[in-house]
């Protein structure tokens, strides 16, 4: 009896450490597949919002790869702030610049934060207590749900419904109206498709023209605020106009009344002068380098005329003396012309430049002057033994 009684309680006893070994198996498993034997490392991660299905214990993941669970999941102000465990033997692979998105794989799927390393490339390591930003939040199907019942209310479904049945109405029967329109517009863009090169070079030009206008703007304003100001000066200033336009009514009248009696006249006068005034336009160059060289030689002889002293002051000269007057070569013609010139000494009297003269058809043998001395046998004798020549 005592051996029976000592083996239940030994069946016991191994009964009862075999139940405790099983609870602490299944205890270690659920502790191992829950991380309560991971070493993490805390990291923060701001969001513009988390979601509704955004829930402790989601997962962490770069490239695919699961690196650590959501802690926590609370607000920061307006911003949505997540508590990420990150496995520490994964912290060396992840890059201290690492960004991230919340992302969900279905519209209902529970969401995931996603690491996402830069374009240009990740440097350093991330390290415990660092912020990322997550830079996308995807769309869950009830902020879809929250700004379609805003877009409904904004455009007023009793409205709407007035206006789609306006159009049902304006296109009803019309298809092969407008079925026949989008042919003929298929055509037209088929044809304007070859001028699109010509169209961008329009374009372009246009481009640089309107360049031209931009530049210029400030001047254009400022002109459009000149011509306002203007306007209003004109209207404010109505009245005096008014009176001026019929004072110059009135003097106009009387200019007619006075005009009319001697219109012949003056028409006839008007008609006389014509030919005097093609000839003044016609010497009008010949005439201002006239005038131009007068009062340049009159401010010249001004001082040799009295005005520095009051004395006369004279310059003479030996000049060569004239070719004798021949008969009949020297008979004078009228056969020449030519317009007025401005050459010379005429237009500066400073000028020593030797000028060649104007011949023209005036004689049997046109006039050349002579710019070298000659020697005449009579005038000489006349000078030596004659005496001074009379008259």
């Amino acid at each position: 009896m005592a051996y029976r009684a000592r083996g239940n309680g030994v069946r016991k006893t191994a009964a009862t450490i075999m139940v405790g070994a099983i609870v602490a198996v299944i205890v270690l498993a659920a502790g191992q597949f829950l991380g309560w034997f991971k070493d993490t490392t805390t990291v923060i991660l701001h969001a513009s919002r988390a979601g509704l299905v955004m829930n402790p214990d989601a997962k962490v993941q770069l490239r695919g790869v699961t690196v650590g669970r959501v802690a926590e999941v609370k607000t920061d102000g307006d911003r949505a702030e997540l508590v990420l465990h990150i496995d520490s033997g994964q912290m060396s692979r992840i890059p201290a610049n690492i960004g991230a998105d919340i992302k969900s794989n279905t519209v209902f799927g529970a969401k995931a934060v996603n690491l996402v390393v830069p374009a240009d490339g990740g440097h350093g390591s991330l390290a415990a207590g660092d912020e990322i930003s997550a830079d996308h939040v995807v769309v869950e199907l009830n902020t879809v749900y929250q700004q379609l019942v805003g877009l409904l209310a904004q455009t007023e479904p009793d409205k709407l419904n007035v206006v789609l049945g306006a159009v049902d109405d304006a296109l009803s029967g019309k298809g092969k109206q407008i079925g026949d329109a989008v042919v003929q517009l298929t055509e037209i863009l088929g044809k304007t498709n070859k001028h699109l090169p010509e169209l961008n070079r329009l374009f372009d030009e246009a481009a640089d023209a309107t360049n031209v206008y931009a530049d210029v703007m400030p001047d254009l304003m400022r002109t459009v605020d000149n011509a306002t100001v203007v306007g209003n000066t004109l209207v404010e200033n109505s009245a005096n106009l008014d009176r001026l336009l019929i004072n110059v009514s009135g003097m106009a009248r009387s200019g007619n009344g006075v005009l009319s009696t001697s219109k012949k006249d003056l028409m006839s006068t008007l008609s006389d002068l014509n030919p005097v005034m093609d000839l003044l336009g016609y010497q009008s160059p010949g005439l201002r380098c006239f005038i131009t060289g007068a009062s340049d030689a009159a401010d010249i002889a001004g001082p040799l005329l009295g005005g520095r002293n009051g004395m006369l002051l004279l310059d003479a000269g030996l000049i060569p003396g004239q070719d004798p007057y021949r008969y009949p070569q020297d008979l004078p013609e009228v056969g020449g012309d030519g317009p007025p010139t401005c050459q010379g000494g005429l237009s500066d009297i400073h000028s020593t430049e030797k000028i060649p003269f104007y011949v023209i058809d005036n004689a049997e043998q046109p006039y050349q002057p002579r710019t070298t001395p000659k020697v005449q046998s009579n005038k000489l004798f006349n000078l030596l033994f004659g005496g001074t020549p009379r008259g």
